[in-house]
């Protein structure tokens, strides 16, 4: 006796994350399609994905631009850079060792690639002084990079997560390797957008700051 077929199985539709529809109205050509712009595994319309970037540009009137950027070129969701049509470049190295210069011993990880200190911007959880980090990537201005942490701790309180990832200044990473290697893609860094023009003193005091008990933390947003 032949056992019975197998029903077909039908091909499953990709619903838009955004609009959490499969066909976009009254959208044509590229705007219409779906893609995959960051590590999320649901797509997006690229007409969607244009639409959510410019709501984010908002954010030039009430915040920096500086994080008005980072907000519009990262997902909220995986935290990865938004590349539309273009292969996502590899880090350099794909390993480093977080060094907290001070403080608390720990560098709050961000959620996005910007110098903005609001609190909005940061994750619940931070890379330790001396913790070896997998560099996942960089972002476009190279003062930040994407990495995960292996039982990250909470910045603030107790408790540890399996597994963390973040934004991070390229300052408080050790690459563990001749720094002739790394001159020629680390930039030098940037000052924050609310302290134009005070010197060299005042981007290390805010370096500091990051890894400062909460008593010290401030935003720094332009406003």
């Amino acid at each position: 006796m032949e056992a019975a077929a197998s029903p077909p199985v039908e091909p499953v539709e990709l619903e838009c994350r955004l609009c959490l529809a499969t066909l976009r109205d009254e959208a044509e050509g590229l705007e219409a399609q779906l893609c995959f712009p960051c590590n999320c595994r649901a797509p997006v319309h690229h007409g969607c994905l244009l639409q959510w970037q410019r709501a984010q540009e908002q954010f030039l009137e009430q915040h920096s631009f500086d994080e008005a950027q980072a907000r519009m070129n990262t997902c909220e969701v995986c935290g990865a850079r938004l590349m539309l049509g273009e292969a996502r470049p590899k880090p350099q190295l794909g390993a480093a060792v977080c060094r907290a210069q001070g403080g608390t011993g720990k560098v709050a990880l961000r959620r996005i690639p910007t110098l903005s200190r609001a609190t909005r911007n940061f994750s619940d959880f931070s890379a330790a002084d001396g913790q070896k980090l997998d560099v996942l990537e960089q972002d476009a201005t190279g003062e930040f990079f994407r990495v995960r942490a292996v039982r990250a701790a909470r910045y603030r309180g107790e408790g540890i997560t399996a597994v963390a990832e973040g934004w991070i200044r390229h300052v408080y990473l050790d690459w563990q390797c001749e720094s002739t290697q790394t001159q020629s893609w680390l930039p030098p860094p940037r000052m924050p957008p609310a302290f134009p023009g005070e010197g060299a003193e005042r981007v290390e005091a805010l370096s500091a700051a990051e890894t400062a008990p909460d008593s010290t933390l401030r935003d720094h947003d332009e406003r």
